[in-house]
This record gives C-alpha cells, sequence and structure tokens, in this order.
C-alpha cells in the first residue's frame, strides 16, 4: 500500500506538464471545499432557526391552550377539571385574555396583540430574561393628577421594537383601543374601547412578531378591555416537557369532549415549522449539487492523470504492477484531492457559522449591506447550531462521492494493456 501510495501523490502533486499543483485537481478540491462549507453554514443556520424558533414560541406561548366556544365562562372550575385528570407533566395552568388591539401614542399608532395574564400563575422566566427596560409589573399604578387627586392606572409590557415605533419608553402614557361588542347579542354591534395603560417595561426576545406586537396585561385589564365579564379566552397550560404536548393535549381533550377544544404549540405552528423543515431539506439538496459538480471535476482531474501518465501505468504493468494497485493509486488521488477539499471546506464552514453575525455586522457596516433584516428573518441576529451529526453527514456524503468519482478512472488506468501503454507518446 506504501508503494501506491507513493505514486499517487507523486502523480498529484508533480505532473510532468504542471507546476506543484495541477489546476484542476486544486479546482477540484475548492470546488468539493466550497461545497461542504456552504452545506455546514445553512444546516448550522436552519438548526438555529429551529432551536430559537421554538426557544421563544414556547416561552411565550402556552405549551397547550384550552379554549371554549364563545370563551370559557368558569375558569376556576375548568382549572381543577383539568387538575383532576392527574397528569403529573402538568407544571402550570393559568387563566388568559387574548385579542387585537390597536396601541397608540402621542406620535403614532401600531396594531397589536394585546394578552392578558395572571403574573402570579403564568411563568415570566422569558421576559424577565430579555427584559431591557423598567419592570415586569402589570398591577395597576396610583398616579397624582393635577388636582392633587389619585388616580389609578393600568400597567403595560411592551416589545422594544413596538416601543421604538411608538416612540414612548418606561413610565409613558399609551392607549389601548379595543374591538369589543354589546352584551346584548341582539345588539351585538362592533363599538371600539378605548383605557389608557402606562409602559412598565419593555423587554427585547430577539424575535421580530413578539418585539413588535405583543403587549402583556394583567388579566382584570385584559378583561375589561374586551369586556369579557367573568369569562377568559382560555387557559393556558404550562409542562415540565414541552414535547409531550401532544401526549398531554390528547388527555385533556378527552376528559373535556367536544365542547372545548385543546391545542398544542405544535399545532399551533405546524405549518411554520413544516415550511422550515421543507425549505431545509431543499437548501440541502441543491447545495448538494456543488459537491456533485466537484465530483465530476475529481473524475476530469483522475482521467486527465490516467491520459498523461498512459506511459508511466505501461511501465508499472512491465515492472510487475497488478491491476488492482493500479486501480488503488487512482483511487488514492481521488480520496486525498476529497479529503483536501472535506478539511479546507469543514474547517472554513465551522469558522464561517461561528462568526456569521460579526461577518454579518461587518458588511452592513462597511458596504450597507443588510445580510440579515429582522423584519424579514424574524430574529435580530443570525441564529446558529452546530449538530455534529450534520456535519458527519455532510463530510461523509463528500467523501461518498469522491471515492465514487474514483471508481471510472481508477478502473480504466487497471485496464490499460502494458504494450499499447509503453507505445503511447
Amino acid at each position: 500500500m506504501k508503494f501506491e501510495y507513493f505514486i499517487a501523490m507523486k502523480y498529484l502533486l508533480k505532473g510532468r506538464r504542471h507546476g506543484f499543483v495541477s489546476v484542476i485537481a486544486l479546482i477540484s478540491i475548492l470546488g468539493v471545499a466550497v461545497g461542504v462549507m456552504a452545506l455546514i453554514v445553512v444546516l448550522a443556520v436552519m438548526s438555529g432557526f429551529d432551536r430559537e424558533l421554538k426557544t421563544k414560541i414556547v416561552g411565550v406561548q402556552p405549551h397547550i391552550i384550552l379554549e371554549g366556544i364563545g370563551g370559557i365562562q368558569n375558569p376556576e372550575e375548568v382549572k381543577k377539571l383539568i387538575e383532576s385528570i392527574g397528569l403529573s407533566e402538568i407544571k402550570t395552568i393559568a387563566p388568559f385574555v387574548q385579542g387585537q388591539a390597536i396601541v397608540r401614542s402621542e406620535q403614532n399608532a401600531q396594531g397589536v396583540v394585546v394578552k392578558g395574564i395572571d403574573p402570579e400563575h403564568e411563568p415570566m422566566e422569558l421576559f424577565t430574561k430579555h427584559l431591557k427596560y423598567g419592570t415586569l409589573e402589570l398591577n395597576d399604578l396610583s398616579m397624582k393628577t393635577k388636582g392633587d387627586e389619585t388616580k389609578w392606572i393600568s400597567r403595560a409590557v411592551i416589545g422594544e421594537e413596538l416601543a421604538h415605533h411608538l416612540r414612548v419608553s418606561v413610565g409613558d402614557i399609551v392607549t389601548v383601543i379595543s374591538p369589543a361588542f354589546d352584551e346584548d347579542p341582539i345588539h351585538a354591534i362592533k363599538r371600539a374601547k378605548s383605557v389608557p395603560f402606562v409602559v412598565s417595561g419593555i423587554f427585547r426576545l430577539g424575535m421580530s412578531d413578539f418585539d413588535s406586537n405583543l403587549a402583556l396585561v394583567n388579566l382584570k385589564q385584559g378583561k375589561l378591555l374586551y369586556q369579557l365579564g367573568d369569562r377568559v379566552s382560555g387557559m393556558s397550560i404550562r409542562l415540565n416537557d414541552v414535547d409531550l404536548a401532544d401526549q398531554v393535549k390528547l388527555s385533556i381533550q378527552g376528559r373535556f369532549g367536544t365542547g372545548y377544544v385543546a391545542r398544542s404549540w405544535v399545532d399551533l405552528n405546524r405549518t411554520f415549522f413544516r415550511a422550515l423543515q421543507v425549505e431545509k431539506t431543499v437548501m440541502t439538496i441543491l447545495l448538494s449539487l456543488i459537491i456533485l459538480v466537484a465530483a465530476f471535476n475529481i473524475i476530469s482531474t483522475l482521467i486527465m492523470g490516467v491520459m498523461e501518465k498512459t506511459k508511466d501505468i505501461g511501465i508499472l504493468r512491465a515492472l510487475g504492477a497488478s491491476r488492482k494497485a493500479v486501480r488503488r493509486i487512482f483511487m488514492i488521488q481521488g480520496f486525498v484531492v476529497g479529503f483536501m477539499g472535506i478539511l479546507v471546506g469543514a474547517v472554513a464552514g465551522l469558522l464561517l457559522a461561528f462568526n456569521l453575525n460579526p461577518v454579518s455586522q461587518f458588511l452592513e457596516h462597511h458596504f450597507g449591506i443588510s445580510v440579515f433584516p429582522s423584519d424579514i428573518y424574524l430574529f435580530d441576529q443570525i441564529p446558529v447550531e452546530i449538530n455534529p451529526p450534520d456535519i458527519l453527514l455532510v463530510i461523509a456524503f463528500a467523501l461518498f462521492m469522491s471515492l465514487l468519482a474514483g471508481l471510472y478512472p481508477a478502473h480504466h488506468a487497471s485496464q490499460l494493456d502494458p504494450i499499447q501503454a509503453l507505445r503511447y507518446e
């Protein structure tokens, strides 16, 4: 094997008609490297998207939502009924109110989703972690009027992008305008209800959908805002393990029957995650074509090597080298070209993946190129997750294609007739 390896490296690095490295061999190496690098970066970004979306979504949205037709009239009884199922996976159960509204400041206005929650029973860890200014306090605040009278005003916590759009900061007053219906169903005339809120806190989750479109208020004010009376929009159920949401949902749905609908966070975002998976698959297939093209370059490199070294092959065969030995020489060449490309591509891909955000910021700062606009891609930074199985899969695929590319030229070289090869010029 040492003999075949020595000859293979000599042929690869010191061609008679080329310099230190054959130009076409270098192109083949670069082709494999580019393909491997692109696949590693794309898979890292897509995996990062999947991870960040899941983290932010399950941090903001309930793991399971239980809703009734026209809302839930008796949330405490519903909560006890859920608890009676005896599911150890359930962590918290809390009522919530949610609806569309318009938030208006003195400078601007924007449509948002207003969510009324009970902070004592609704986990706020994600908002606590990403709170930029103020507090998460949602209880009513007492304020002195010009006449030295005490006035109670509701508090709201909003996203940073929304605060920037409204040009407000902590302590400023905003007006929330919500659609509502008269209590009498016969006169169900839509009318607007306007309620002032003081901004008590501003969060930045790093996901545009939440940072620009979400406002949190307390449950009591949420019910008043949408004129729900004692009703709530639904029950927010959080679990110890979010991956069990579908399983727990079925147990809850079976307990309540057709009058209620239980939906997991997977149900609420199924289309989005499915589209993300399809996009990841399509991108992987398309970028794999780069490696496929590089494999054809390897074939071309080896075929040209066989043609150039035909007389040498004849000499080797005349000196007693077997067909298998000749075949191994060119298989080794294909492997070395592929391995060098994989090595360069893997290192470059990992370096680029770990430094995507600095590179993106550099391009935007110096050239005005916005690589990752947050209003399109949801996040304010490029999410990256290096998944070792993905990296190994890319390397294995590239190596397999490199070895496959060497089969035909190696077989062709091994079948050359020694006498005819010696006559070749």
